[in-house]
């Protein structure tokens, strides 16, 4: 959605982060608007309506630990060199020839019962969702979103 309105192509194999939900600050929050691509949707987005770049996504899931962070997509002071723990979501990859890029981690298709076992299972994944076990220095994305005037439904 965001390419049509003028954002950069999405990467035919994006690159995904789990980010603790812990924001110490936030800039150009006039420029940001949070989304769903559905009203049925579990996700939101928060994107920027200057540079139409999805800055981050929650997810009912993530239960207020972690949102989805889109390498690439903005600027961040977070260390995203960090090396991937497994690669999902790749029955919607519209290239599957990408998959052969992707060496020695887990491959998740569609999160079935037994792929989101799988990859709940992974310890540095598990890690990551864990509840934060100190206390927050700043905001969650879900509190971001809230402090938002509204959330747009797409379809």
């Amino acid at each position: 959605w965001c390419s049509l309105q003028g954002g950069a192509e999405p990467s035919s194999l994006p690159e995904l982060i789990y980010v603790k939900s812990d924001i110490l600050s936030v800039k150009g929050k006039e420029f940001m608007h949070a989304f769903k691509l559905r009203s049925t949707g579990r996700s939101t987005r928060i994107y920027c309506e200057k540079c139409f770049s999805i800055i981050g996504v929650d997810h009912k899931s993530y239960r207020d630990n972690v949102f989805m962070f889109f390498k690439y997509h903005c600027s961040t002071n977070c260390d995203l060199s960090i090396e991937p723990s497994a690669a999902i979501y790749l029955n919607d990859l519209q290239d599957a020839s990408q998959i052969s890029k992707l060496e020695n981690i887990p491959l998740i298709f569609s999160f079935s019962e037994i792929e989101t076992r799988e990859f709940r299972e992974i310890k540095r994944v598990s890690n990551s969702f864990n509840e934060i076990n100190r206390p927050r220095y700043g905001q969650t994305l879900k509190s971001v979103i809230h402090s938002m005037s509204k959330i747009e439904i797409l379809n």
